[in-house]
């Protein structure tokens, strides 16, 4: 997707050093970017303040990056807080993929959420021109945002994987993603300890069909008792799958 680093300065608050610049999608990792890229200076194990120079002599057209850190080499928005920047950013030009329509499929689940993702994905490609999702598993606060803003222009489907460690992170991801279809492969206990359990981990899953509209639709395992409870907490229609009797 097309973006030019006054309007991510606009829609973050942040403020841009040097002169403006236009970039083709963005990537966070400068050995992955692809010249035009707009590059983000993820804080996390590394700091990607520290490769802005890299980023630049990999081609970037501008940079992300944390208050303070800019540097002659490449056009800078400084922000507070890049990943949350990078989630304002992805959930303001998502309302510009107009000819996704109601082609913006959500996928979660304890196990199966990448080979999902991948079907589904291959599935669409086979039917629409500009079909996109992540080749890797983005399913983040950072890699959702990503997959989105790397999506071409005219995307008209879209494919994203929600993951998540605690409530409300899938809630977060949806409220910049805004699927319009949601799929729930099964509950399993990893991160129980945190989360109180298997009902914990439903509960955290289950914000990806509270978040559809009544538009929306909810596809669930009827295979997994936890999935198939969530028809009850979705305004959206519902499809089941799986090998259950009462699967549609």
């Amino acid at each position: 997707m097309r973006i030019s680093a006054s309007e991510v300065a606009q829609i973050t608050h942040g403020t841009l050093i040097g002169a403006d610049a236009t970039a083709e999608g963005i990537a966070f990792d400068t050995r992955s970017l692809i010249p035009h890229q707009a590059f983000v200076a993820i804080v996390g194990e590394q700091n990607g303040n520290d490769f802005l120079d890299n980023a630049a002599a990999a081609g970037a057209s501008f940079a992300l990056v944390s208050r303070g850190r800019a540097v002659p080499a490449l056009p800078c928005v400084e922000v507070d807080d890049t990943t949350q920047a990078l989630g304002l950013v992805a959930q303001a030009l998502r309302l510009r993929l107009t000819e996704v329509g109601n082609r913006v499929v959500g996928i979660t689940g304890s196990a199966g959420k990448t080979s999902t993702k991948n079907f589904v994905a291959a599935v669409l490609k086979a039917g629409f021109a500009h079909a996109y999702s992540a080749e890797k598993s983005l399913n983040n606060d950072i890699g959702v945002p990503a997959t989105i803003l790397n999506a071409p222009d005219a995307c008209d489907a879209l494919t994203l994987e929600m993951g998540m460690r605690g409530f409300g992170e899938i809630s977060r991801l949806c409220d910049i993603a805004s699927p319009s279809i949601a799929v729930v492969t099964n509950v399993g206990d990893a991160h129980g300890e945190r989360l109180g359990g298997q009902q914990g981990i439903a509960k955290a899953k289950s914000e990806i069909v509270q978040s559809l509209s009544s538009s929306g639709v909810a596809i669930l395992n009827a295979d997994d008792p936890l999935v198939a409870a969530m028809a009850h907490v979705t305004q959206g229609s519902v499809v089941t799958y799986g090998a259950h009797e009462n699967a549609d």
